[in-house]
C-alpha cells in the first residue's frame, strides 16, 4: 500500500478531528432538543375580583389570598379611570 506524502497525512488526521468534532455537535444538539418538551412552564390561572373601580395593591393581595390561597394580586387599569384586583396563582 503506497504512503502518502506527510502534507496528505496531516489534512486526513484535520478531516477525521473534524468529523468526530461535528458527530458530538450533533449529538448534543439532539440531546438537548429531546429534552425541550420536558422544560415547560407551569400553567397560570387568573381571576378578577369585583370592586368599586378603585384598586390599593395591598387590599388586593389580602382580597386574593382570602378567595385564592396561594395567589398573588396585582391592580391592573380597565380603562381611563377604573381598575381592577386581578389574583393569579398556579393551576394545579
Amino acid at each position: 500500500m503506497p504512503t502518502l506524502p506527510p502534507p496528505f497525512t496531516h489534512l486526513l488526521f484535520k478531516m477525521s478531528n473534524l468529523t468526530c468534532n461535528l458527530f458530538f455537535l450533533v449529538l448534543l444538539i439532539f440531546s438537548v432538543g429531546l429534552r425541550m418538551d420536558q422544560v415547560q412552564g407551569q400553567e397560570a390561572c387568573h381571576a378578577q375580583i369585583p370592586g368599586d373601580g378603585t384598586c390599593d395593591t395591598a387590599t388586593c393581595s389580602t382580597r386574593c389570598s382570602k378567595f385564592y390561597p396561594g395567589s398573588l394580586g396585582s391592580c391592573f387599569q380597565t380603562s381611563t379611570t377604573t381598575f381592577a384586583c386581578q389574583c393569579t396563582w398556579p393551576c394545579t
